[in-house]
């Protein structure tokens, strides 16, 4: 493994730490509700494991976050979102599937809407 790599997975792992503890999970609850081994989550927080993709989904989606939030930024080749429409994403993810859907339907009502 290259020390680019390295560095790579230990700021993976860093990130799922700080995502799982701001969600006040312990690692066992993490892992049953991302359906893996209580132990996995352990060795990805020590960047003693690489996380898979597929697991890394999995556990973006127990966390309530998105595959994104667990890579470092200089890995991610894309457009710059403004802060409006970074505190906008973090909003709607905090809330429930139901509210999402209503929250989406006002928005498009809102397009709607003649100028």
């Amino acid at each position: 493994m290259t020390e680019e790599e390295k560095c790579f997975h230990e700021e993976v792992a860093g990130r799922l730490f700080e995502m799982r503890d701001a969600a006040g999970m312990t690692q066992e609850k993490l892992a049953e509700k991302a359906g893996v081994q209580s132990n996995s989550i352990h060795r990805y927080e020590v960047a003693d494991r690489r996380i898979g993709l597929y697991t890394a989904v999995k556990v973006a989606d127990a966390l309530n976050t998105t595959v994104e939030r667990l890579i470092p930024e200089e890995y991610i080749h894309k457009t710059e979102k403004t802060d409006i429409e970074r505190e906008a994403e973090d909003v709607f993810h905090q809330l429930s599937p139901e509210d999402q859907k209503m929250l989406l339907r006002q928005m498009k009502g809102l397009l709607a809407v003649p100028a």
